[in-house]
């Protein structure tokens, strides 16, 4: 799939300037603080997908070749954007009437209602920018859309440390900065990469036609993804008004670690649904089975090591990042990475449903798992903290990963790669008990840390480069062919200076 690697590059790149925020935030502002920056984040992007109304999948689907020069499809286009923009209009109308009421269903704190039009600016710059990138996934600029990822990810981290520690500013100083910036910029990228003058020329007469068919597919998917974000994020919301603020920036420190698994599967999930939609379209089930038990034993390769590092160093690795603010037991840290893990086999799974089946049917599954989810954070977050979250996401996850599996099943006997699973864990679990005696001999620092990580992973690869076979992630990407290319190479140079 062209563009693969250089998205898949800049995607790890994005997750790891990222990943430095964590500090950054958690070693200059309060927990209190670092819960309102996470906070509005998880609202902005709740909302986003909600008001764009999943277009950026619908575009996908209906205009997988986009190339600014149909009219037809540019009033289709324009018809999406103006009918987003009018719906975010609408929101941010009666988020400023009800401010304080919204900053206690956010914050659990009415005084906190002077960072909701923050909060405001951040969602219209995320849903612009993620239209944005959907109109560049649709004309095939896949290396742009990979710097443009890399961009945002800088900027973020940029802005927080220029403010927060190169000027000494506040939190609030900092926040509103960020959100001002990323609107400006990604309205910059809008002039620079989108004819905006051909979209608004060709008007919304041209695509009426499409509108029913494009509404059709993707209303059903609007209470879906509300009920999917109910389900990913209630719990943030029921920690913040059972327990505070303070525990909230505790557990979403422990999230901060266990959401590097979303790297795996949206990375994947970008070039998967694609592709799996042109093979579709040429009814070549054969090939789509294969491309299925590829990639959900590629992902395992990645997400089962990861597990067992979080299983085994996974606090320690976070009290490195963060400060004794933000202690979190690891049965809770596991469960929350497991939690992401599960998400993306379903997320691989419900593609295959989506083309089978349509959107119809989304709506009453996430229903019912949703509710699960809501009872059980009700019952447990009172009486077990935030580990009673944790467990109540492990098992609603699980129930929606394998009633979509199963629903799968239907029309494509695709095989979960079980016996390619085992082996990844073995493989897996011996890096993990390098990992372990690696955390006893040596002291907790960052160096130390960094030490363990990378012999244990080079480990890991130099297992699976010696498995080649179905259950590796370097013979499935063909990546052992490059690399024992490399070694030749290399090998015939230092036989040659000889």
């Amino acid at each position: 799939m062209k563009g693969t690697l250089s998205y898949a590059s800049a995607r790890f790149a994005e997750r790891m300037v990222t990943f430095f925020i964590l500090p950054v935030l958690t070693k200059t502002i309060t927990p209190l603080e670092y819960a309102v920056w996470t906070q509005s984040i998880i609202v902005a992007g709740v909302l986003m997908p909600v008001i764009l109304l999943k277009f950026e999948t619908t575009l996908v689907q209906f205009f997988p070749n986009w190339n600014n020069q149909n009219k037809k499809q540019n009033s289709t286009i324009l018809f999406m954007l103006t009918l987003a923009l009018l719906l975010f209009c609408i929101v941010a109308v009666i988020t400023f009437v009800f401010n304080e009421q919204i900053a206690y269903i956010i914050f659990g704190d009415y005084q906190k209602s002077l960072y909701i039009p923050l909060i405001i600016v951040l969602l219209l710059s995320e849903l612009l920018f993620e239209f944005f990138i959907a109109l560049l996934r649709i004309s095939n600029r896949i290396g742009k859309i990979s710097i443009y990822i890399l961009m945002k990810a800088i900027w973020r981290l940029g802005i927080l440390i220029l403010v927060l520690i190169g000027i000494n500013g506040n939190f609030y100083y900092a926040l509103g900065s960020f959100v001002i910036f990323q609107l400006f910029i990604t309205l910059v990228l809008y002039i620079w990469e989108v004819n905006l003058f051909s979209l608004v020329k060709a008007g919304l007469k041209k695509g009426r036609p499409n509108w029913e068919k494009l509404l059709k597919f993707t209303l059903p998917l609007v209470p879906f993804i509300i009920l999917m974000m109910i389900h990913n994020f209630i719990d943030r919301f029921l920690i913040t008004h059972f327990l505070g603020l303070k525990s909230l920036a505790i557990y979403s420190a422990g999230f901060s670690i266990a959401v590097v698994i979303t790297f795996f599967h949206s990375t994947i999930s970008f070039m998967l649904y694609p592709e799996l939609s042109r093979r579709w379209a040429s009814k070549n089930k054969t090939k789509i089975k294969y491309l299925m038990e590829k990639v959900v034993t590629s992902y395992l390769a990645l997400t089962i090591p990861f597990l067992v590092f979080v299983g085994i160093a996974g606090n320690d690795a976070l009290l490195v990042l963060t400060t004794s603010d933000y202690l979190i037991s690891n049965k809770t840290l596991f469960l929350l990475s497991l939690n992401m893990g599960m998400f993306g086999l379903f997320q691989f799974a419900h593609y295959i449903v989506i083309l089978d089946r349509g959107t119809l049917n989304a709506p009453i599954l996430m229903t019912f798992i949703t509710g699960i989810n809501i009872l059980l954070n009700l019952l447990l977050i009172p009486k077990i903290g935030i580990l009673g979250s944790a467990l109540s996401g492990f098992f609603s996850t699980f129930a929606l990963a394998l009633v979509v599996y199963k629903m799968s099943q239907k029309n494509l006997k695709w095989n979960f790669p079980l016996i390619e699973s085992v082996k990844i864990l073995l493989r897996s679990l011996i890096m993990g008990v390098v990992i372990w005696q690696g955390m006893t001999w040596l002291v907790n620092d960052a160096i130390s840390l960094a030490i363990i990580i990378i012999i244990s992973g080079l480990l890991y690869v130099l297992l699976d480069f010696f498995a080649n076979d179905d259950s590796s992630f370097l013979h499935i990407t063909k990546l052992n062919i490059f690399l024992k290319l490399k070694y030749y190479n290399f090998y015939k140079f230092i036989k040659k200076k000889n």
